[in-house]
């Protein structure tokens, strides 16, 4: 079962079990939030990733005293005991119904849970719901594929812009990326993520406009530069490694989602990547000492 279809779905009925599977947190979180509303007078339980299989089960297997149902969210560990869940599920309490959070791409085996697949939708599922949603308007696969990329994937953003975009261009035919950059709200990472970009291809004009940007919104000058070393590194262990992109992922607390683009964006810039990546934690090391500012660290990474 996709996200859509678990929508589709709890317009009719709740099932005793979901495992919520994949990388795309937003989704996940949408979809708990989503199993909530349909609950609407169950009582919450939440646990993280240290609750014992015994702790959920007993709280399962427990009645409110408030109220009729009960909803239990848990998120798994990359090694959890299931053997207790299993068997709970093989006559779960009516009523009741169970989430399981897993943040790896596949889920875990659980029999009798219905799995949701929470992974970022591909473009090949985006690109025709984008051109479905504005007919009799077209729009260019490159359009198409920028606005996926600087919205993250989420349908959500993608939907709102899309809206705004049915006003702006109500008399133009096919929309290219040129009628999106001007109006496109970008999201912060995708951002940040053009400024390392244009960083590591040396494009000074790209990157001193991004960062004029950045700042004239008030964003924080550490969370750019935080941001930017946080995106390095990701290019650099992506290129430097050939391990799985779960484990490089779990290793940088990050989606593999994002070690996957890497690898796309950076696959063939190893050298440079690696020299980046050098002079920006020497950079760091600078800021923290006291030797140098976030702003003088910036310039010193565009205009090297």
């Amino acid at each position: 079962m996709d996200f859509a279809q678990l929508k589709a779905s709890l317009k009719t009925s709740v099932a005793p079990a979901y495992v919520l599977y994949g990388t795309d947190y937003f989704l996940i979180n949408k979809a708990v939030a989503l199993i909530q509303a349909a609950m609407p007078d169950a009582e919450l339980t939440k646990y993280g990733e240290d609750a014992t299989t015994d702790e959920i089960v007993t709280a399962l297997a427990t009645t409110s005293f408030f109220t009729t149902a009960r909803l239990v969210v848990a998120t798994l560990s990359d090694k959890p005991s299931l053997s207790g869940i299993n068997q709970y599920l093989k006559n779960p309490v009516a009523g009741n119904t169970l989430v399981l959070i897993c943040y790896q791409d596949k889920p875990v085996n659980i029999k009798d849970a219905t799995a949701v697949n929470c992974n970022p939708m591909p473009a090949e599922i985006l690109v025709p719901l984008i051109a479905k949603q504005i007919a009799p308007h077209q729009i260019t696969r490159d359009a198409a594929q920028y606005l996926i990329e600087a919205t993250g994937g989420y349908y959500t953003l993608i939907d709102n812009e899309l809206n705004k975009f049915l006003a702006y261009y109500q008399d133009v035919p096919v929309w290219g990326v040129e009628h999106l950059q001007p109006y496109l709200t970008k999201t912060l990472d995708f951002q940040i993520y053009e400024l390392g970009a244009a960083i590591l291809a040396h494009q000074v004009t790209a990157a001193t406009k991004i960062l004029t940007w950045l700042s004239s919104s008030n964003t924080n000058e550490y969370a750019i530069f935080g941001g930017v070393v946080a995106q390095i590194r990701r290019a650099y262990y992506a290129t430097a490694s050939t391990a799985d992109i779960n484990v490089v992922g779990k290793l940088l607390g990050c989606s593999p989602y994002a070690i996957k683009y890497s690898r796309r964006d950076y696959g063939t810039q190893a050298t440079t990547v690696k020299a980046c990546y050098a002079r920006i934690l020497e950079l760091e090391y600078q800021i923290k000492s006291g030797q140098t500012t976030v702003t003088a660290a910036l310039d010193a990474l565009i205009y090297r």
